[in-house]
């Protein structure tokens, strides 16, 4: 197996989020591409890494490989990346992962293999009514600005004003946002009926790491159940979170 994949960088910061929620996970590559599914052990937040064949500049498998990974260890290495890198992702014979960040010199770092873990998660039907998609900056701005004050965001819709609301309150006071296309916020909004729900900050945190990899960001959800989080990757990636609502 060998894939070179052109900027580590957008390894670099969904790989950093990803591993702030998930500690070990297992990759399956064939020849469809690239892709991740793992539960944090809370069972709180479901992520969803995923990169086409086509997304990779060279991308030789044969049938399909897992690769049992350390998300801490592969964060650490990864985050040696800079502008100029590429990714080039290997496995030599004794099955150990190698990470080679290429660019000016080549820097090759193998990391120890670990036991291959498919978990068996259930695909997801979700009613979303709710939709929010914006620059992912902004996603990054929301958690960034309510976590001086509370530990969980609620987001609420407006539709007759076509407004999406990100709130938090605790006992040092209230925050509040006000997101809205016409204000240039958002690139796009739909909902049909107000929908309020609430979701940890920490969690929300972890997932705005990845905001640094992405374009844009898409939220979507409705009243008292999980929420959606995608990132649109460079060369076709998605970086998409299951968030859990938070109860009281």
């Amino acid at each position: 197996m060998r894939l070179v994949f052109s900027d580590a960088r957008v390894w670099k910061y969904a790989i950093a989020s990803i591993s702030n929620i998930i500690e070990e996970a297992s990759f399956i590559i064939n020849s469809e591409g690239l892709k991740l599914r793992s539960l944090d052990p809370s069972k709180v937040v479901l992520v969803d890494y995923t990169i086409p064949h086509t997304g990779f500049e060279e991308f030789e498998v044969d049938g399909e490989v897992i690769v049992g990974v350390n998300l801490s260890d592969l964060s650490r290495v990864l985050k040696r990346s800079t502008k100029s890198d590429r990714l080039e992702l290997s496995i030599v014979d004794s099955g150990r992962f190698v990470v080679a960040l290429v660019g000016r010199g080549v820097r090759r770092f193998t990391l120890p293999s670990i036991q291959p873990s498919i978990e068996q998660v259930p695909e997801l039907s979700i009613q979303f009514k709710a939709r929010a998609r914006m620059v992912s900056a902004v996603f990054r701005d929301i958690v960034s600005e309510l976590e001086v004050i509370g530990d969980a965001v609620e987001f609420i819709t407006k539709p007759s004003e076509r407004k999406l609301i990100a709130r938090t309150t605790s006992d040092l006071g209230e925050a509040e946002l006000e997101l809205s296309e016409e204000r240039g916020m958002l690139l796009e909004f739909s909902a049909d009926s107000e929908e309020r729900s609430s979701y940890s900050i920490d969690y929300l945190s972890n997932i705005a790491v990845a905001s640094q990899a992405a374009d844009e960001a898409l939220l979507e959800y409705a009243t008292a159940i999980p929420c959606r989080i995608e990132f649109t990757l460079p060369e076709g990636g998605r970086l998409t979170f299951y968030v859990a609502p938070r109860t009281e």
